[in-house]
């Protein structure tokens, strides 16, 4: 029988994956089949391990995707030891936050490279050697769809996130490439470990959520897999929230 999930022979490229959402991405690909290329600025061989644990091939490369020449070195050497790219997760990123009026022109700038102009140079690269049946998911979040409290590039970056992936979706779909997006709410991670230093305003938010949780990696995973997968075949230019309900709660 014909399994939609089943990954397996797809050659995925997850950035940001030493940690976090992507480092578990990377590993739920895996166990749905793929071969997966980890790529981030820090080190991410252990999370190439628990990928060749699973019985996939895995590589770490390491790419700055704000930097040019290292984003077409990590689908370059991509291409190289593999041969193809199926699956490419958009999911590097940092949070930089502070009031409009004291928010530095060199955090702006920061935020706006890795986490926009990241998505646009991967996606470009990627989409040189993708061929029919292959899918772009980029991770967005809910803060480039409602806003978020003293963080106006981030928002700016990820409804940048947003468009871009619209617009891909609409040239490339003629050719059989999907591209989708993912828009994470409150994910416990190491890079929101700050707010879950304060009880009070982590209870407040969990108050906000109909689901009564903030979320795990697993959570935004999941989805992923299903958009890489074949049980998506026909979503495209689609932008998939997963905050446990916070949204059209507070509508």
């Amino acid at each position: 029988m014909n399994n939609l999930f089943d990954l397996s022979g797809k050659v995925a490229i997850v950035t940001g994956a030493a940690r976090g959402i992507g480092e578990s991405i990377a590993v739920e690909l895996a166990k749905s089949g793929a071969n997966v290329v980890v790529s981030d600025i820090i080190p991410g061989e252990s999370t190439a391990k628990k990928v060749k644990a699973l019985g996939r091939k895995s590589i770490y490369i390491r790419a700055d995707v704000s930097n040019e020449k290292e984003v077409i070195n990590l689908i370059n050497e991509t291409m190289r030891k593999f041969g193809k790219i199926d699956i490419l997760v958009n999911n590097a990123g940092i949070y930089k936050y502070a009031p409009t009026t004291s928010f530095s022109l060199e955090d702006w700038e920061k935020t706006i490279h890795i986490d926009l102009r990241g998505v646009f140079l991967c996606s470009r690269e990627a989409l040189k050697h993708m061929k029919r049946g292959a899918s772009i998911i980029n991770i967005s979040s809910i803060a480039g769809i409602s806003g978020f409290p003293d963080s106006a590039a981030y928002c700016a970056a990820k409804g940048g996130v947003r468009a871009l992936t619209k617009y891909l979706a609409s040239e490339f779909g003629k050719k059989g490439i999907r591209v989708n997006s993912v828009h994470p709410g409150i994910i416990h991670t190491p890079m929101t470990q700050q707010f879950f230093e304060d009880k009070k305003s982590i209870n407040e938010m969990i108050a906000k959520i109909p689901l009564g949780r903030v979320g795990q990696p697993i959570d935004i995973a999941g989805p992923v897999v299903f958009l890489a997968s074949d049980a998506a075949s026909y979503i495209t230019g689609e932008e998939l929230v997963v905050d446990g309900g916070w949204i059209f709660s507070a509508e």
